[in-house]
């Protein structure tokens, strides 16, 4: 009869086997985490839709831009991993959507890593060309985006491995891995501070090339908070793996406040940052750039704006033809360089041009884009006052009042193809002038030869 040791703990049922160390959020459960991940899971289903949204519309007016689909296929994972971790709620014995719940938790933020450190490297091409577009600045990204790959795959295999062993050498190995690579991903998030805040103070040899909308010293700003916050959960990450505890004795660190605040929150302002300030319009660059002087070429290329301020301007050019300053009077709006004199654009091909003439002499294109923007919303207010205009006129006047404004807008037609007649028959007049001393000439010719034909014929 075998008896049994009352030292020796039972087997553990696996594999995979449950953690012996404390895990970051620890168990969830159903009252605390379950209304929590339904909140964020509907702030990164609302994220996800608004920059798919963005995308597909840059896409059909062949604005290429793919970092908005990054920021979707973010939102996808961090959707899924809270799908999962409710799931793990609702079967906390369950060790397998354990792992499947951490994975795609230390999976998705990657990708907020590298789209910064594109971003990092793009300003830099903005503020040093030189610097920028060299091969070795080039191989120096690509190797930071090889490390980051190299450094989750590693990390989510040490993961799993843990799982499925109780061998303290192999327990150890995973630790050392795992450790390294946190410390690793940590650095990597912070390193868009420093090349950002290098580049920004060093003196450039070259004028900086501005690209997208607004100032490069926004994209900067904008970059440095997005960086210093995923440098903040990635540090708070990295921490908490050398501070392990056992899992009946867990840290403060390790409860579920710290685990939403320093994880999918810091990452849900960095999406909702990116997002609301456009940084589709902020951060895009025309496609084939690979020398210095891409990005400056590519600040005409603006259709989305220049092409909506002249949708706008042609549009008010068809419908505005009575409303200016308070004026009621419409013949004077009837042609195309009239308005547009008074709304203080000029038609110079396929752009309207602003009025004022300063130019900024760092970016002389982002200037022009604001002037155009500011013009786009001068039409919508000019638009909206006309059709306000035109709805209290024809409430208070009658019909009668009515037909005398038609027979203005006629009469005002017609003077514009008496303008035109006119201009047609000067025209007409002055090349009858070029070729009428030629025919004087051959008229003169022809009457002597006469002259000189009918004497003889006389004699």
């Amino acid at each position: 009869m075998s008896t049994l040791d009352p030292f020796v703990d039972p087997p553990l049922p696996g594999p995979p086997y449950p953690p012996q160390t404390a895990a970051l959020g620890l168990i969830p459960t159903i009252i605390v985490d379950v209304p929590i991940c339904i909140i964020l899971i509907v702030f990164f289903l609302a994220a996800a839709a608004v920059n798919l949204l963005i995308f597909l519309r840059n896409k059909s007016v062949a604005h290429k831009f793919l970092p908005s689909s990054v920021l979707v296929g973010f939102c996808t994972t961090r959707i899924i991993a809270l799908s999962l971790r409710i799931a793990w709620a609702t079967q906390p014995w369950n060790v397998s959507l354990n792992i499947a719940a951490t994975v795609f938790a230390a999976a998705g933020v990657v990708l907020l890593f590298i789209l910064n450190l594109i971003f990092t490297h793009r300003l830099v091409r903005g503020l040093h060309p030189n610097i920028g577009w060299h091969p070795f600045a080039t191989y120096f990204f690509l190797s930071l985006y090889f490390l980051i790959l190299a450094c989750l795959v590693s990390a989510v295999t040490s993961l799993v491995v843990s799982f499925y062993t109780l061998v303290p050498t192999y327990l150890h190995k995973c630790r050392i891995v795992q450790l390294f690579t946190s410390t690793t991903l940590a650095l990597l998030a912070s390193l868009p501070i420093p090349i950002l805040l290098l580049a920004t103070f060093y003196p450039g040899l070259r004028r900086p090339e501005p690209f997208g909308h607004g100032s490069l010293t926004t994209k900067i700003l904008l970059v440095l908070g997005t960086a210093t916050l995923l440098t903040i959960g990635a540090a708070y990450r990295c921490a908490v793996n050398f501070a392990a505890r056992p899992a009946w004795n867990p840290g403060w660190w390790h409860h579920k406040a710290c685990y939403y605040i320093f994880n999918y929150n810091l990452e849900l302002l960095v999406v909702l940052a990116y997002t609301l300030s456009r940084f589709d319009l902020r951060f895009h660059i025309p496609d084939g750039a690979c020398r210095p002087g891409d990005y400056r070429k590519g600040q005409h290329a603006y259709h989305r704006v220049s092409s909506l301020t002249a949708r706008c301007a042609s549009l008010e050019d068809r419908f505005v033809v009575g409303y200016y300053d308070g004026r009621s009077s419409r013949s004077d709006y009837m042609s195309r360089s009239s308005y547009l004199s008074r709304t203080g654009y000029l038609y110079q091909g396929s752009r309207y041009l602003s009025r004022s003439e300063g130019r900024s002499s760092r970016s002389s294109r982002s200037g022009e884009i604001s002037n155009e923007i500011g013009g786009v919303r001068e039409v919508r207010e000019v638009r909206r006052k006309v059709f306000r205009e035109r709805e209290r006129d024809r409430r208070s006047r009658g019909r009668s009042e009515r037909s005398e404004e038609i027979s203005n807008e006629i009469s005002a037609v017609l003077e514009v193809r008496e303008v035109r007649q006119v201009f047609r028959e000067r025209e007409g007049e002055r090349r009858l002038r070029r070729t009428s001393p030629r025919r004087q000439n051959s008229r003169s010719r022809s009457g002597r030869r006469s002259r000189h034909h009918h004497r003889s014929h006389r004699k």
